[in-house]
């Protein structure tokens, strides 16, 4: 089993959930700063001096699922990168794979810099 964080298009109620809905999700947060891609998705700037993110952890079931949704997050095309990152739970502290971008990465797609902390709420905002 691995942890996965998401903090966008994936969290349930969003409109990508249907892609992950069969896994358990907790309630987490991360550090860094949240950005909008110009197609409408949120993108996560890690940072550990960065504000705290709201977003949910996933227990996945491993490798294969990840390797889909490297396909569907442009990994292998460097949209995203997915990498450990500590995010905190009810359970405390723990090391989760998340989607996020470089400041390269985030220019390189013409990315906008959020003033929310909680993509539900820049949503809902619109």
């Amino acid at each position: 089993m691995e942890l996965l964080f998401v903090y966008g298009t994936l969290l349930r109620g969003e409109e990508r959930e249907g892609l992950v809905s069969q896994f358990e999700a907790r309630a987490a947060i991360t550090l860094g700063k949240l950005w909008r891609v110009p197609a409408g998705y949120p993108a996560l700037q890690f940072s550990m001096e960065g504000k705290p993110i709201a977003g949910e952890v996933l227990t996945i079931s491993g490798s294969p699922v990840l390797s889909v949704l490297d396909l569907y997050e442009g990994v292998g095309e460097g949209l995203y990168d997915r990498i450990r990152l500590p995010i905190q739970t009810d359970k405390g502290t723990e090391q989760a794979w998340a989607y996020v971008m470089s400041p390269v990465q985030l220019r390189r797609a013409g990315c906008i810099p959020l003033k929310v902390n909680d993509w539900r709420h820049y949503r809902r905002g619109r």
